[in-house]
């Protein structure tokens, strides 16, 4: 996949080095911050990314730490970012424009010779991961001595596989010393290639990429105050010796080459890149498996594959904050507490997220108490599974727990500033509960229905706002809706979901999620074709991130019916063609009528949810350079101007 771009310059990212005295007398310590000079939110949002200059710029100020700490001066080395991103690595505008594979081996090379200095320095080197810390930001993070890392950070991970890239200065020999090799193999290869997954703040402490969690409020203080404790020896963080992962080695190679064959079969070059790398780092010097990892970065470089995930990047990352139908994030009201109307599976979810992610109070509304206990109840459950999968730690699960009370009278919604609507079928609870909301109250419809269905009963339909996450994935996208809503309930909607960390995507009306619709239509097609048993086969060239069997169990765990119908006789590409043909007429259905804006609205709900793998770009751009699309439709699934 080829994108046409203009000549990109580099978003130069400075760091600014500061001196810091450290508590109790520890010494001086150079704090350097990076900084770009933008946003680190919005739709002008460029996170702190590294290319020439940067680096070049980084060099000179480590440079001058080195000197100063051969001089006693300093007492260690900090670096840090700003608001709530450190940093994301490398800068993929840039690299996008690579043509000169001898230019792209310099730049890595530099990038490997920069980071390493913060791990030779004459003194400790800490780095205080403040937010979003991915890819290079996060190699640049293993670099150092130490790591402090802030309990509200969103992401940490290193996603290149899923981009067509391997990490290329210094996690593939720095991770596996580290954490251990099966721990590495999680990081770079199992996250990755399952829908791109990121850590959040406490699984990545407890992988080990973090010495130290810490809470978010005045982070920096307590960066430094933990700094001065290491110094002074108050804090000791002792880490296994490379040879107590001996025994691991073989195991965790294993089940890597595991993982390569079944999620890629040979299709995606990335990650068996990525095996051999660590593979190296079993017995190879740091040199050597750095001169591999530049080596093999620089050929990934011009592969179709990382040009479509540069495409798949661009859209998850931008798509949103351009679009039409965006809610004006100033029109948004507060939203402190929040009832749940209704025993809805999907109200549920995201009355269950928003405890989990923003830790705000949920009071349960049902007409019978045996209907309130079943609800809190289950969001009690949601919130251990939580903490089963690791998401939060089981401490935090209790916690929140706390935070859910419920009733049998309308009044106990009377200090809420939404109000989840799931009730499953029985408007009439809503109906009921629609009186004793306060004025400003948000209505988020969560169900399978159409907003438009929910809100004719009531008085006050404009408070009603379409939010729904899909079924069948893990939350990553959300769908708003805003059809007869105010300009304050949409914004407040959105606002919230943008709270939960999601992507939020405005759509047109529509019973249920867009996103399990396109799903629901593709396996359902596949299904027609081929047997259940054979539906990751049939689908092996797409490299899918979700396995077909997975993602058509956790439909039907959503209230799909199954299909009975035997399937026809058909070859599995046959078979794959059928269902990919399927989608693109039900995109084409979607845009005419009005549900999506345009094919990369599809593009987004299919990528955020893990269901689409940023390989190949967006679904549209894939069925588009098939043909599949015109052999289907009659033409491409084009952008309307």
């Amino acid at each position: 996949m080829t994108i046409q771009r203009p000549e990109v310059r580099e978003t130069v990212t400075t760091p600014r080095p500061r001196d810091v005295p450290l508590p109790d007398g520890a010494g001086t310590l150079l704090l350097i911050t990076l900084d770009n000079g933008l946003p680190p939110l919005g739709p002008a949002m460029r996170p702190a990314t590294f290319g020439p200059e940067g680096l070049e710029r980084l060099d000179a100020v480590l440079d001058e730490a080195a000197g100063r700490a051969r001089a006693g001066e300093i007492a260690a080395v900090a670096v840090t970012g700003t608001a709530f991103v450190f940093s994301t690595g490398a800068d993929l505008a840039l690299a996008a424009g690579v043509t000169d594979r001898a230019e792209a081996v310099r730049t890595l090379r530099r990038g490997h010779q920069v980071f390493r200095r913060l791990g030779d320095l004459p003194v400790p080197s800490f780095a205080f991961l403040n937010g979003v810390t991915i890819g290079g930001g996060l190699e640049l993070a293993l670099h150092c001595t130490y790591r402090t890392l802030s309990r509200g950070a969103p992401a940490v991970a290193l996603p290149e596989c899923s981009l067509g890239l391997v990490p290329a200065w210094g996690g593939a020999w720095l991770a596996p010393r580290l954490l251990g090799p099966d721990k590495a193999v999680t990081l770079m290869l199992e996250h990755p290639l399952n829908a791109r997954r990121m850590l959040s703040a406490t699984e990545a402490h407890a992988l080990g990429l973090a010495d130290v969690l810490l809470e978010p409020s005045r982070f920096l203080d307590r960066c430094l105050e933990w700094a001065a404790g290491v110094l002074r020896g108050r804090h000791t963080v002792t880490r296994p010796a490379p040879e107590d992962f001996a025994g691991q080695w073989d195991d965790a190679l294993a089940r890597a080459a595991g993982l390569v064959e079944s999620r890629t079969h040979g299709f995606v070059p990335a990650p068996r890149r990525a095996l051999e790398l660590l593979a190296l780092a079993r017995t190879a010097s740091r040199d050597e498996v750095f001169t591999a990892a530049e080596q093999a970065a620089a050929d990934l470089f011009v592969t179709p594959e990382f040009q479509a995930g540069l495409y798949a990047l661009h859209l998850t990352q931008k798509h949103a904050e351009a679009h039409p139908a965006r809610p004006d994030p100033r029109l948004a009201r507060p939203v402190r507490g929040v009832g749940l109307v209704g025993g809805g599976r999907p109200g549920l979810r995201l009355a269950a997220l928003l405890l989990e992610k923003l830790r705000l109070p949920v009071v349960v509304y049902a007409p019978d108490a045996a209907g309130c206990d079943a609800a809190t109840a289950e969001l009690r459950r949601l919130l251990d599974e939580a903490a089963a999968s690791g998401r939060i730690a089981a401490a935090d699960a209790r916690r929140c727990a706390e935070h859910i009370t419920g009733g049998t009278t309308v009044d106990v919604l009377a200090a809420t500033d939404a109000v989840v609507a799931s009730p499953g079928g029985d408007e009439a609870v809503l109906r009921e509960a629609e009186g004793a909301l306060p004025d400003g109250c948000v209505l988020l419809a969560a169900d399978d229905g159409t907003v438009a269905a929910l809100a004719a009963g009531l008085k006050h339909p404009d408070r009603v706002v379409g939010l729904r996450l899909p079924a069948a994935a893990g939350p990553g996208a959300a769908e708003l809706c805003r059809a007869a809503a105010t300009d304050t309930a949409y914004a407040t909607a959105g606002a919230l979901a943008v709270r939960l960390g999601l992507t939020v995507l405005p759509v047109g009306d529509h019973p249920g999620s867009v996103a399990d619709r396109l799903r629901g239509t593709f396996l359902g097609a596949l299904l027609d074709h081929a047997r259940e048993e054979d539906l990751d086969t049939v689908c092996a060239p797409l490299a899918l991130p979700t396995p077909p069997s997975v993602a058509w169990r956790r439909l039907r765990e959503a209230g799909r019916p199954d299909r009975s119908a035997p399937p026809a006789p058909v070859t599995a590409p046959s078979a794959l063609d059928e269902a990919l043909a399927a989608l693109a007429r039900d995109i084409r259905a979607l845009l005419a009528d009005g549900v999506l804006a345009g094919p990369a609205d599809a593009d987004l709900l299919l990528l955020a949810s893990g269901e689409w793998p940023f390989h190949l770009g967006g679904v549209t751009p894939y069925l588009n350079r098939s043909g599949i699309a015109a052999r289907a439709t009659g033409d491409a699934l084009e952008e309307r101007r």
